[in-house]
């Protein structure tokens, strides 16, 4: 059985397959079954061009996104590099400072150390050249006096090496080693001379007469 459809423009019966109204002629390709014909697929190139321009939005902002990680991601290596660069030098100047300061304590602190033990080694001298004496005079019994003690050395235990410079009126003189030892508990010091500089000072001087001589 045949199908048949109708003209939309004069309502003629004509075959279904059939592009033209035989009556008026109307042409039946602008429409589908008596409808117009479905333009869905001359809109497609629209739709699909709409998608790719979409597309290219998308991989477009993606692209600035990664560009902008890696470029963020050197910034910050940057920046804690030169921080590192600063923090590294700060410490190394805060080192070469402390050494220095380290350095003047310890030359200021050798200093006044120096500068006690000379006070010291002063005192001492002067109250060794009393001591000398009295060995001279009193215990050796001779015509001399000590003009001079120089301490050159420290021993320790509160001991000082030196040397005593003796002479006389008749211009006799001579140097002793001698050794000073500073006696706290006594407030007072100690003299040595040795056998050799004992010798040396009999064979420089000559002795009190007892009659002469008071003790």
């Amino acid at each position: 059985m045949d199908e048949f459809k109708f003209c939309p423009k004069c309502g003629a019966k004509v075959k279904a397959t059939a592009k033209f109204c035989p009556k008026c002629g109307f042409a039946f390709a602008q429409f589908n079954g008596g409808a117009p014909e479905d333009n869905s697929n001359q809109s497609q190139p629209v739709n699909s061009g709409s998608s790719n321009g979409g597309s290219w939005f998308s991989n477009h902002h993606h692209r600035n996104w990664v560009i902008g990680g890696i470029l963020g991601v050197i910034l910050v290596i940057v920046a804690v590099t030169v921080a590192s660069s600063i923090i590294t030098s700060q410490q190394t100047q805060a080192k070469k400072d402390a050494m220095i300061q380290s350095s003047a304590l310890k030359a200021s602190a050798k200093k006044e150390k120096q500068a006690k033990l000379n006070k010291t080694e002063k005192h001492l001298s002067n109250e060794a050249v009393s001591v000398v004496t009295n060995m001279v005079q009193n215990d050796m019994d001779l015509d001399a006096s000590c003009d001079d003690v120089t301490i050159t050395s420290s021993y320790g235990d509160n001991q000082y090496g030196g040397y005593a410079d003796v002479s006389n009126d008749d211009g006799d003189q001579t140097t002793v080693d001698v050794t000073v030892t500073n006696v706290k508990y006594e407030d007072t010091v100690s003299v040595e001379i040795d056998s050799d500089g004992t010798d040396k000072l009999n064979d420089t001087f000559y002795s009190y007469d007892d009659d002469d001589y008071d003790y």
